[in-house]
């Protein structure tokens, strides 16, 4: 049997430099790679990605996984997706599940909200 297509990725959340997605893991499958790119990118050259352990990762209440890419540039738009490794395989993964593009929040000049009690 083959490596299957990675589970759909669903958005959770973006701030300035950090993008939160979750997915249901899959019963079959424990390693996964998360990659990622700014949509002008190619995956070929500037696709950046890191490995998760569905085993060594805490789930949601609803037994999704839930991570963060970090270190993203603001205001920049995104593609992310999730691929499938091969049991005992650090290379070898299956069809890249349905792409998400996600834009990181612009850098704020103005000042945040606060509460005044007079």
């Amino acid at each position: 049997m083959g490596v299957p297509a990675g589970p759909k990725l669903d958005f959770v959340g973006a701030s300035e430099t950090i993008i939160t997605v979750s997915f249901n893991p899959l019963n079959s499958h424990d390693q996964y790679v998360l990659q990622w790119k700014e949509y002008h990118q190619k995956w070929e050259t500037d696709g950046q990605s890191k490995k998760m352990n569905s085993t060594e990762m805490t789930k949601t209440g609803n037994g999704k996984i839930q991570t963060n890419i970090e270190g993203l540039n603001p205001g920049a738009t995104y593609t992310v997706r999730l691929r499938v490794l091969a049991e005992g395989s650090q290379s070898e993964a299956g069809k890249a599940s349905p792409e998400l593009i996600i834009d990181t929040e612009a850098v704020s000049c103005t000042p945040k909200p606060s509460c005044m009690i007079l």
